[in-house]
C-alpha cells in the first residue's frame, strides 16, 4: 500500500490487474494485448508506484559519495517506507556478466536503446526495460529549450533527466495513446528503473505509420522555427513539445495499430509559448483536439523527413 498525504491506498483496487511472478507485484500488463480497462489499471499503478518512488528517492547524500552497499541499503529503506515495488532482477532472469553486463538465459536481450536496456520474456510476450540510475542522479533523457535571440526560432539541447522527469513522461505518453507503458519499480540495489510494455511489432511503411501514431496521441506539428521536428500535444492541463520520433520509436500493436513506443518529451513554459505564434497555435490546436474539439491551426498528417528526426 502507499500513503498519499493523509490517505493510506491499496495498491491498485480493481479486477483489472494480474500476478507478475517474474516481479512478485501487480500488473495492467500481462501479454501484447492490452484493453481500455487494463490501460486505466496501469494508469493508475503509474501514478501510485510513481508518487512512492519519487519520495524515496528525496535522499540527502548523493550516490556518488556513498559505497555501493550503503546505497542499496538506503534505497531499500527508504522504498520500504513509501511501499515501492523492489524488484530482484534475477528474478526477472536478468543478471550481470564478469564484465558488469546485462544478460539472462531466460529472456531475450533486444536492442538497447539510448535509455534503456530492454528484455522479452517469450512466454508472455511482454519486455522490460531496465533504465539506469547514473552516479550523478541522471535517468532518461529530456531535453531543455531556450529562445534564441533576433526571433532565430528555439533551440533543443537534449541532456540526461532526472527520476521524477523520466517518470512523468513514460506516464504522460500512456496516458496520451502512446504503446502501453507500466512503471514497475526499482531493482533492489537501486541501479535501475524498471519498465514493462507489451511486445511491439515492427512498422510495415515508417512514414504512414508515424503519421498515425502520431494522430494516436493527439500531437499536431508545430511549424516554430526548431532544428527538428517537434510535435505538441495537450495532456494533464499542460502543454508539451514531443520530438525523437526516430524509426525505432515507432512500431506496431498486435491489432496492426501503429503506435510511439517512446519519445523525447518536455514541458512548455507559458511564457515561451507565448513568445511565438506557432507555438500559440499548436498549443491551441492540441489543447482542443484533446477535448474532442475541431482544430483550426494545424495539419496533423504533415509530412516530415526522416532527416530531420
Amino acid at each position: 500500500m502507499l500513503v498519499l498525504g493523509s490517505v493510506i491506498v491499496t495498491e491498485l483496487p480493481s479486477s483489472q490487474t494480474q500476478f507478475d511472478f517474474r516481479t512478485g507485484r501487480e500488473t495492467a500488463i500481462a501479454g501484447p494485448v492490452v484493453n481500455d480497462s487494463e490501460r486505466a489499471a496501469c494508469s493508475m499503478l503509474n501514478r501510485l508506484r510513481a508518487k512512492g518512488l519519487a519520495e524515496a528517492a528525496r535522499m540527502a547524500p548523493s550516490r556518488r559519495s556513498l559505497s555501493p552497499d550503503v546505497w542499496a541499503a538506503l534505497v531499500a529503506a527508504r522504498a520500504r517506507e513509501w511501499a515501492v515495488p523492489l524488484i530482484r532482477l534475477d528474478g526477472l532472469g536478468i543478471v550481470r556478466d564478469p564484465d558488469g553486463i546485462l544478460v539472462s538465459k531466460s529472456m531475450v536481450p533486444l536492442k538497447t536503446g539510448a535509455e534503456a536496456s530492454p528484455f522479452m520474456d517469450p512466454d508472455w510476450q511482454v519486455v522490460y526495460k531496465l533504465f539506469p540510475l547514473h552516479a550523478t542522479g541522471g535517468l532518461g533523457k529530456t531535453f531543455e529549450i531556450e529562445k534564441l535571440a533576433d526571433d532565430h526560432g528555439f533551440e533543443m539541447t537534449v541532456r540526461d533527466a532526472v527520476l521524477a522527469e523520466t517518470m512523468e513522461k513514460l506516464m504522460l505518453l500512456h496516458d496520451a495513446g502512446a504503446h502501453p507503458t507500466e512503471i514497475v519499480g526499482i531493482d533492489d540495489q537501486g541501479d535501475y528503473l524498471v519498465v514493462k510494455q507489451p511486445l511491439a511489432q515492427p512498422y510495415e511503411d515508417l512514414e504512414a505509420d508515424r503519421l498515425a501514431a502520431i494522430e494516436r496521441v493527439k500531437a499536431v506539428p508545430c511549424k516554430a522555427r526548431f532544428r527538428r521536428n517537434v510535435w505538441v500535444l495537450w495532456m494533464h492541463d499542460h502543454a508539451w513539445i514531443m520530438s525523437d520520433l526516430h524509426p525505432g520509436n515507432i512500431m506496431r500493436e498486435p491489432d496492426g495499430s501503429p503506435c510511439i513506443i517512446d519519445a523525447l518529451l518536455a514541458p512548455l513554459p507559458p511564457a515561451m509559448i507565448d513568445s511565438d505564434r506557432h507555438l500559440r497555435d499548436a498549443v491551441a490546436d492540441a489543447r482542443v483536439w484533446r477535448l474532442g474539439l475541431p482544430r483550426k491551426h494545424a495539419d496533423p498528417f504533415a509530412l516530415v523527413s526522416d532527416d530531420d528526426l
